[in-house]
């Protein structure tokens, strides 16, 4: 037969393992970062409460001592005890006798004491705990689920810094996803700007529904290796299958990973070693058209922000077809220029006029200022869906 001091050791041991058990569950399982900061912060704040109410039973207890032994009217002792429990140290409002000074003595240690402990408890939560910077993280992540429309921008290196900055110039808002937290990486972040950035695995449903990506426009992948493309692109277009409505694009080291990526749901697929080599290829083939060679590269990369190229597809038995460039004045009507118009079978005419009949699957490349091509390529989506009448 086991002792009662055994029974209790071995119930003590039980609960033990439990408990660590737990603790490891909770610091390893998928957790939602906007609820757990919201719990942490407000778990933090609970902490406030001891020495708060602490400070206030000194208080008290002082005004009813003042008024028992003393026989202070209530608003005396009370600033009697204030004055005497924060240290102003005014000195006596009335004067007391021996039991009066001697009980103001225990009560100006006790005040001291909670003040000094309530000073330790602030000094832990904004130093040690950081409750300010929990607090600007979960305020950020609410914001992020009020945003409409934006990009969400996964990992963080001299792509994705650059890509960021371009997106920003363009007036486009960026979500930042980052796998692990960084101070460093934060601070950078915060000098570059980069107003919202979620922490947390970028293949993982929670961290994606943090970057609210229902509501984004786009998603760019800015890692180059394999295998975290492919689930980042797997996740995102299981929870966004629209492609038309989401953009997904990637970079990859080859054509075969390329290929790869789209098949898996990627709308476009960045091949850094191409475009590097067709760019030097361009200066070394035109040497004497430098400039034009640049400005056209700039509008092309979207590093141009005055001017941009921007494409529309008129579709078949669309009230667009038959109609002539005159008819849709463009220019006169929004500053745009339709410099080119690629054909079903894959060749560009140059040579467009204004008599230049539009037919069906025709892709019109437009020129010019980048909210003007907005107000056009709207225009254009409206009327070619009878929501406008071509006049």
């Amino acid at each position: 037969m086991l002792t009662r001091g055994e029974i209790l050791k071995r119930k003590f041991r039980t609960w033990l393992k439990r408990l660590r058990k737990r603790e490891v569950a909770y610091r390893y399982q998928e957790v939602d970062r906007l609820k757990f900061l919201e719990k942490r912060f407000f778990q933090l704040l609970t902490r406030l409460r001891e020495p708060l109410i602490i400070i206030i039973l000194v208080h008290y207890f002082g005004t009813v001592g003042y008024m028992a032994i003393e026989h202070f009217p209530p608003l005396i002792a009370f600033y009697q005890t204030f004055i005497g429990v924060s240290t102003i140290g005014y000195g006596e409002i009335i004067e007391m006798d021996s039991a009066g000074r001697l009980f103001t003595i225990f009560l100006d240690f006790a005040g001291i004491t909670a003040f000094f402990y309530a000073t330790g408890v602030l000094a832990e939560l904004f130093f040690k705990e950081d409750i300010l910077s929990i607090y600007r993280e979960w305020k950020m992540l609410k914001e992020i689920q009020q945003l409409k429309g934006h990009y969400i921008v996964v990992g963080y290196n001299n792509i994705s810094k650059e890509l960021v900055r371009f997106l920003k110039d363009r007036g486009f808002k960026v979500v930042l996803i980052l796998e692990e937290e960084n101070e460093n990486i934060k601070k950078e972040l915060e000098l570059e700007h980069i107003k919202y950035f979620v922490i947390g695995k970028p293949y993982k449903k929670s961290t994606l529904h943090l970057a609210n990506i229902k509501k984004a426009r786009g998603l760019i992948s800015a890692y180059i290796d394999e295998a975290k493309n492919i689930s980042i692109i797997v996740t995102a277009r299981l929870l966004r299958p629209d492609k038309e409505n989401f953009e997904i694009i990637g970079i990859a080291r080859s054509y075969e990973t390329a290929m790869k990526l789209r098949e898996l749901g990627a709308n476009h697929v960045v091949v850094p070693d191409h475009i590097i080599a067709g760019r030097i290829a361009a200066l070394i083939f035109h040497p004497h058209t430098f400039v034009v060679a640049n400005i056209l590269e700039k509008i092309a990369f979207g590093e141009e922000s005055e001017i941009d190229l921007s494409e529309f597809e008129i579709l078949k038995g669309s009230p667009l077809e038959g109609k002539t460039l005159l008819d849709l004045d463009l220019r006169k009507r929004f500053g745009v220029s339709v410099v080119a118009i690629k054909h079903p079978d894959g060749s560009l005419d140059l040579n467009i006029h204004g008599g230049t009949i539009l037919h069906g699957e025709d892709v019109l490349i437009l020129l010019g200022n980048p909210e003007n091509l907005e107000r056009a390529l709207k225009w254009l989506e409206k009327t070619q869906k009878g929501e406008e009448v071509l006049t």
